[in-house]
């Protein structure tokens, strides 16, 4: 664990990929089998092995989620260091991450002795065994009080799942190539048919990729849509298929012998969210892996995304919300059919087995229309239909292309617009995280009602590193009171915001939250009186129900 610390410090260093795969692959080329499993597990922010719970090709992995909180942490903390409560919540927020402010607090209170990975493995499958929060401190303290302050800032990482170095599992992946000389690709299409990279790791080694067998039950990554500013852009427009782009969940939905588990794109199981549509793909005959969108449906067309959100995080839905917000599954690619993986197979022989498969399936089973395009001028009008359908845009497929798993290729691009943009002001900012925790980054954003400014949401990405540390010292000289790591500034910044629509929101005192917002510019030129209104908002929140409304 020791060595693990240190060479997450020393990727921690490097921005790019190659670096942070080369470091990795000479990390791993020593290690036993055994530590091979568990520093690729650490890696990827599992602390605990899953175990498959039967022996076949369809069983499920029992995920081993470990629920230690942050109270836990902290109790060990302050009974190791020293330090009082409000003392360790002052330097937590200063630092923003959990992991390194416990190293930096134990500093010279332990007993630095070594932390090998099996080891650790041992501490995180004790605090999985209870359930006891006081024993969990017990053994917190115990680790806390034991080994190197460095060891034990990424062994408190590994815990909350993110490193926060930079590292993506597709590096991980890369690594585990490099280091066993196999093919980058080899190493990818395995953990796709598996889905645990520490297994397929042993088995690269082992030169034994090919005896692993594709398994349902565990979600992959999604292929991704490159952004097409303009259809214009758009090169030789006849070598496209064209689908419209949905304003829903994207999902994918694995079923097998009657069952059926749908994840989300976060890779989080959300079936119990959606019984009628678990309900109706129990009857699909055979094994297959679906990829589509969750959609609220009602008389032919895709509800708001307003509507839609009412049935979100939720484990168990009434049968008055079901009745309400009707959802159904918008199906458009297929990607594992009766034993075979179909990420290779070109894309018009993926669509004839997901028509095969979904022929005769009644709602809310759908099949995504594709749509017939092949100039820049039919392009648009297509794109102008699709819009007043309610949909985003349009999505387009490259003839012969494979199904490419967290990849944006370009073969597939999505068209779309952003639904509005709005000018705000800045109301309240938050520090950020990892490297950027010495500056506020995310910054909570209102707009004018009389003289009063009510926030509609939050946005951290659309400013360059320059212009976040500019924006800092403006606004610590803005600030008029302070919350943890919450600043509130006076109403004075203005900015340009961009956003895929409008929300009904409780948590916010003008009524409404911005979807998907992100910042355009900074606009230096303008006074906040001259920012937008809260009846522009409610002007274009009724104005997106109206264009998913039902046309006679």
């Amino acid at each position: 664990m020791d060595q693990l610390a240190l060479v997450c410090e020393e990727l921690a260093k490097y921005s790019g990929r190659l670096r942070k795969v080369a470091v990795l692959s000479a990390y791993f080329k020593p290690l036993s089998d055994d530590d091979l499993l568990r520093a690729v597990r650490f890696l990827c922010g599992r602390p605990v092995a899953a175990l498959p719970t039967t022996g076949t090709m369809f069983g499920r992995s029992e995920s081993k989620t470990l629920s230690v909180g942050y109270s836990a942490l902290r109790e060990a903390l302050l009974v190791v260091s020293g330090w009082d409560a409000e003392t360790v919540g002052l330097c937590h927020r200063e630092v923003g991450d959990g992991g390194e402010t416990i190293a930096l607090l134990i500093g010279g209170k332990t007993k630095d002795l070594p932390l090998t990975l099996a080891a650790a493995e041992e501490i995180y499958l004790s605090l999985f065994r209870t359930r006891k929060t006081a024993e969990k401190v017990a053994i917190l303290t115990e680790s806390f009080s034991t080994y190197r302050p460095l060891a034990i800032k990424y062994f408190v990482k590994i815990i909350g799942g993110n490193l926060r170095i930079g590292l993506q599992e597709k590096m991980v992946e890369e690594a585990v190539a490099a280091a066993t000389g196999l093919k980058h690709q080899a190493v990818r299409e395995a953990n796709n048919r598996l889905g645990d990279l520490a297994q397929v790791a042993l088995a690269a080694r082992r030169d034994e990729l090919h005896a692993i067998e594709a398994r349902l039950f565990h979600p992959m990554d999604f292929m991704l849509a490159k952004p097409l500013d303009s259809l214009d852009d758009l090169k030789d427009p006849g070598e496209w298929i064209v689908e419209d782009k949905y304003d829903g969940i994207r999902s994918q939905a694995h079923i097998a012998d009657g069952q059926v588990h749908i994840y989300s794109r976060g890779m989080e199981e959300v079936t119990g969210a959606y019984p009628e549509v678990a309900e109706a793909m129990k009857n699909l005959p055979g094994s297959t892996i679906l990829d589509g969108e969750l959609l609220a449906w009602r008389d032919g067309r895709a509800m708001a995304f307003t509507m839609l959100q009412q049935r979100l995080a939720r484990k168990k839905v009434s049968p008055d919300l079901i009745a309400a917000i009707p959802v159904a599954f918008m199906a458009y690619d297929i990607l594992y059919r009766d034993g075979m993986l179909l990420l290779d197979t070109p894309i018009e022989e993926r669509r004839a087995l997901l028509e095969a498969a979904l022929t005769d399936q009644p709602l809310p089973m759908l099949l995504s229309p594709q749509l017939v395009a092949s100039t820049h001028e039919e392009f648009d009008r297509t794109f102008d239909e699709a819009r007043l359908r309610g949909n985003e845009g349009l999505l387009l497929k490259h003839r012969g292309s494979a199904y490419e798993p967290g990849r944006r290729s370009g073969t597939w691009l999505k068209v779309k617009r952003a639904y509005g943009t709005l000018d705000v002001v800045i109301t309240a900012a938050e520090q950020g995280h990892g490297k950027r925790a010495t500056v506020l980054s995310d910054y909570t954003f209102a707009v004018r009602d009389g003289e009063r400014y009510l926030n509609v949401g939050k946005a951290y990405s659309g400013l360059t590193d320059v212009e976040i540390k500019e924006m800092t010292k403006l606004l610590r000289g803005l600030s008029t009171d302070k919350f943890g790591r919450v600043m509130l500034v006076k109403p004075e910044i203005v900015l340009e915001v961009g956003f895929d629509g409008v929300q009904k929101s409780p948590r916010h005192k003008s009524g409404f939250a911005l979807r998907f917002p992100r910042i355009l510019n900074w606009r230096k030129d303008k006074k906040p009186e001259e920012c937008d209104t809260l009846d522009r908002v409610r002007e274009l929140y009724e104005s997106s129900l109206n264009l998913t409304a039902p046309h006679d």
